[in-house]
């Protein structure tokens, strides 16, 4: 093993990753566990995750902003309200905003967020961002470092301007060779995350680079950091260009911005090369983003002797694997419903219906959603929306909507989805409906064909000749928001607010749920996000799981979760947590957590104990019913075995705190006090 000293001189001597290069400057402490503090120079927030951060601080008389310059929020999820509940979240952003002087993006005039940040240049190379959102890493296609985080961690950041990032390794990524043209950004990330598995990036940053990145449109670019978290990465980053520069419309010289840019002797945790020249359109087919297939094996795949196992946990119903017809197409997006993405779908509608004579095929509903108004505007401008509407599709204004199944094309029991959304979970875009993630191109000529279909590099090479047509180039559209004055807050004036908290039993009852991969949207539904109400979450935690109605009886009576891999997967929404601890769930115990959900889970003062896989399925075979938890200690005993378990300094003190937003106010009248904030 190598010497302290020698690893030392060996990073001294190297060059530096932009990542590094971007904590240098933002890093004001760093925790016993490696824990670095970061300032932040972007806050973004919406109607979904914002509300009950803006709820909490209110009623902790802790209703301050660190900035309201580098404060940003708009309403995206649900848009425009669909209901009162929806309308009552947009209200308390739109009124939170407007006390605080933060820029404010209102219906008709916003967008999904993780298009309208980068367009409105709301983010610059080398600034470090955080938004209550995991596709946050959306915007480290622009050489930045920006992440998803809960709820607590987002008001924490809006209150002190700070945020607690874990130890990250920095995984380099290089698409090589010559992209075939039936191959788009969708089917690279796609590709990589089958490669390296849903958990293969956690508490990584994934740095995209390569022959081929050069060659990327930025949006074919932001495809691809959008969807690294699915293969678990906190962020997703590229390097600065003149694409970059130009889109988002940068001041002075470029190489005052290529700074950022990592070394070329730059030393990585890993590195993997990935030669795209034989590769062919690629699509999801199971509940994971990592369950990927070629497009042409869709349906032999689907009628395999061994029907489809479900990311482990289930098989696929017979109804959903006896054909490759589809009943929807949805395309759209934070990750791909921008300009050039239906410009794309567009194009492949003319130039099929010259051959087919048809547009969308007579069994399928076919949505379009651009992501924001300025899309939604060239969209129209283009003429673009004259070939959806002949076609048979429905235009929607910008929006989430369907894709986490909040509105505007969620899908029935039973019915199949080709999407260019990022997620598959189970219910993700409708109760016991079947998402698969594809390419725009994919899915567009899906929609005319009516079942699953690839579109032949001769198709894409006369979409390529089409789109150069278009004279329009694809920039952003920035605001004329002007700073406001401000006061900075005097964090140590917020500090007696704090008391110190009750820590919880963590003792309990154990309810096993031995499945991989339990994410977000099983353990909370999308369609409850609209509540504010914390307690209305426990009433529906694991209400989409599928658990017996007398195993689901034992949940009320149990303190404890015993799950498999990747417990937590999916979105950023701290609903999950909320949803655990009103189920009377304080503790989970699993082989491995994704990023946020671990973090939310500490941020409101619960526990979560990371055991190898061994241990887990030694407790799964013991069918204990009790689980003794000594949580200062670091032991954990059932039966007559035991096993110990690791937790840092930061997280015994965000449990003897009761959560985080106490610790961070006291920290921030720390680094205040020594002149660091």
């Amino acid at each position: 093993m190598a010497s302290k000293a020698y690893i030392e001189r060996k990073e001294k001597m190297s060059g530096r990753t932009a990542f590094q290069k971007i904590i240098d400057q933002h890093c004001v402490e760093k925790m016993s566990d490696g824990s670095m503090v970061l300032k932040l120079d972007r806050v973004w927030g919406h109607e979904i995750t914002l509300p009950n951060a803006i709820l909490d601080a209110k009623e902790r008389q802790c209703d301050v902003v660190f900035n309201p310059n580098k404060i940003k929020t708009m309403i995206d999820h649900v848009n425009p309200a669909k209901d009162t509940a929806s309308a009552v979240q947009g209200q308390i952003v739109r009124n939170w905003s407007h006390e605080h002087d933060t820029e404010f993006l209102d219906v008709g005039r916003n967008g999904v967020c993780h298009a309208i940040i980068p367009e409105k240049g709301w983010i610059k190379p080398g600034e470090i961002g955080i938004m209550g959102d995991s596709h946050t890493g959306t915007h480290g296609a622009f050489c930045a470092f920006t992440a998803g985080v809960g709820t607590t961690e987002l008001e924490c950041g809006i209150i002190t301007g700070l945020w607690v990032c874990p130890p990250q390794k920095v995984i380099r990524v290089n698409f090589e060779g010559f992209l075939p043209a039936n191959v788009y950004s969708k089917d690279l990330i796609l590709a990589l995350i089958n490669k390296i598995g849903v958990k293969g990036a956690t508490n990584a940053v994934l740095e995209f680079g390569g022959e081929v990145f050069y060659d990327l449109s930025m949006e074919a670019r932001m495809t691809i950091t959008n969807m690294a978290v699915e293969a678990g990465a906190t962020s997703g980053m590229m390097m600065v260009d003149e694409k970059v520069y130009d889109y988002l419309q940068l001041e002075g010289e470029l190489d005052r911005w290529e700074c950022w840019n990592s070394d070329e002797d730059a030393v990585y945790d890993r590195v993997i090369e990935i030669d795209v020249s034989e590769m062919v359109p690629v699509m999801t087919i199971g509940y994971s983003p990592g369950d990927v297939v070629k497009v042409k094996d869709f349906r032999a795949n689907l009628m395999s002797e061994t029907l489809v196992k479900v990311s482990s946990r289930e098989v696929v119903s017979q109804s959903l694997i006896a054909t490759n017809a589809v009943d929807q197409v949805y395309i759209g997006s934070c990750t791909n419903g921008r300009l050039e993405d239906l410009r794309i779908a567009a194009m492949i509608f003319r130039l099929l219906k010259d051959i087919t004579g048809h547009g969308v095929a007579e069994n399928i509903r076919c949505v379009i959603v651009p992501a924001t108004q300025h899309i939604w505007d060239m969209a129209m401008e283009e003429g673009l929306f004259k070939i959806f509407s002949e076609a048979g599709c429905h235009i929607s204004g910008p929006s989430c909507g369907a894709c986490l199944g909040m509105s505007c094309g969620v899908i029935a029991p039973g019915e199949v989805c080709v999407s260019t959304t990022n997620r598959n979970f189970p219910g993700r875009m409708g109760k016991n409906g079947m998402v698969h993630l594809a390419s725009p191109a994919t899915a567009a000529i899906t929609a005319v064909y009516g079942k699953v279909s690839e579109a032949s590099v001769k198709l894409c090479e006369e979409v390529d000749e089409l789109i150069k047509n278009f004279s329009a180039k694809i920039l952003g559209s920035h605001t004329n928001w002007q700073d406001v004055l401000f006061a900075t807050p005097d964090y140590n004036q917020l500090v007696p607010l704090f008391k110190e908290a009750k820590v919880k039993d963590f003792s309990g009852e154990v309810f096993n749920l031995p499945l991989i991969n339990v994410d977000t949207d099983q353990i909370i539904p999308a369609k409850y996000l609209n509540e504010v109400d914390k307690k209305v979450f426990g009433q529906h935690c694991l209400e989409d799981c599928k658990i017996s109605s007398e195993h689901r009886a034992k949940l009320w009576q149990s303190k404890i979760i015993v799950a498999d891999e990747n417990f937590g997967c999916g979105s950023s929404r701290e609903h999950a947590s909320w949803a655990l601890e009103g189920a009377g769930i304080r503790c989970v115990i699993a082989p491995s957590f994704a990023r946020i959900f671990k973090n939310s889970m500490f941020a409101n003062g619960l526990l979560c104990i990371t055991l190898s896989k061994k241990i887990i399925d030694s407790i799964f075979q013991s069918k204990t019913n009790y689980i003794r938890i000594l949580w200062e200690h670091g032991i954990i005993e059932w039966g007559d075995q035991g096993a110990g378990f690791k937790l840092t300094d930061h997280q015994k003190n965000l449990i003897r705190s009761g959560g985080l937003v106490g610790v961070m106010v006291k920290l921030a009248a720390k680094l205040q006090k020594e002149g660091k904030l």
